[in-house]
């Protein structure tokens, strides 16, 4: 009898059952390298995606730091010793002034070198003569500085000096920062550090427990920005009473009014052989600035 061609043989029929199956098994493992493939792809760029968002929220976060104003939706604080019109600060507003006492107006800015000068040399004596009730001592912190040495050192110097009045050290913080100050800025430089800033002169200043809890938030919040906005524009603008040199506002630092009426800091500090001034001597400059005609008796 003739074999039957149609049919395949049973060892064909199992060649080719095994060929179809290697060839289901092999597209089977090609799309589970292409999955696998397609989802390392997704990782790596999730992952690089996470690292670009994570450097420029860490880029940002440090631009911020450099930064004295704050989040628009912090509720901002005016330091509680801050003068009625807004243009300074009280450095002791604890002593009580005499009868006489000459009021001193101090124009000055953290990131000027002339400034840092002026106050190396007169700050001890001012302190002494505003906690004796000689004097009572306003200080108008500038920021102009800022713009010259392109950063927002003195801003954010100025925003924690506020800070620090609002826990009762506005004085002590304020010789901290005049202490660390530099007479010869780098334009450009970062200036006075967050950490300065939230622990040396904190520490200096004997800040501590709820108050520095209190002070860190105020200055990490920039909670005083507002008003030392203010203070530096006012201060540029606003007429110093029967001065005709600052009859449109004090433009420079540092300066030095007693009683509105301009200090001769300049020849007086070029005239020092002492490394500070004493606050006998301080006092006799600023009485001979209100009243020449006695100065010569």
């Amino acid at each position: 009898m003739a074999k039957d061609k149609t049919k395949p043989r049973p060892q064909l029929e199992a060649v080719r059952e095994a060929a179809r199956k290697s060839q289901k098994a092999a597209a089977a493992k090609r799309r589970r390298k292409i999955l696998i493939n397609i989802l390392i792809a997704v990782v790596i760029i999730g992952l690089a995606t996470a690292g670009i968002i994570a450097t420029v929220m860490h880029v940002d976060a440090g631009k911020r730091a450099l930064e004295y104003t704050g989040n628009a939706k912090v509720t901002q604080i005016t330091p509680p010793n801050a003068t009625s019109d807004g243009l300074a600060i009280v450095a002791e507003p604890g002593a009580t002034p005499a009868a006489d006492a000459i009021t001193v107006d101090l124009h000055v800015d953290y990131q000027d070198g002339p400034s840092a000068q002026v106050m190396a040399y007169y700050i001890q004596a001012l302190d002494d003569l505003a906690n004796a009730g000689s004097i009572k001592l306003n200080y108008h912190l500038h920021m102009a500085s800022d713009t010259s040495n392109k950063n927002q050192s003195a801003g954010r110097a100025t925003v924690a000096a506020a800070c620090a009045d609002t826990v009762g050290a506005f004085a002590k913080y304020n010789a901290a920062i005049w202490a660390a100050a530099s007479t010869a800025i780098t334009a450009g430089g970062d200036g006075f550090s967050n950490s300065q800033l939230l622990n040396d002169f904190t520490a200096t200043a004997g800040i501590t427990g709820d108050d520095l809890t209190n002070f860190t938030t105020c200055y990490n919040n920039r909670a005083t920005s507002a008003f030392v906005t203010a203070m530096n524009t006012g201060n540029l603008t606003t007429k110093v009473p029967n001065n005709t040199s600052f009859n449109k506002g004090v433009t420079s630092t540092p300066v030095m009014l007693a009683n509105n009426l301009t200090v001769d800091i300049n020849s007086d500090y070029s005239a020092a052989t002492a490394a500070q001034d004493d606050k006998d001597s301080l006092l006799t400059l600023l009485q001979n600035t209100i009243n020449p005609a006695g100065s010569g008796s």
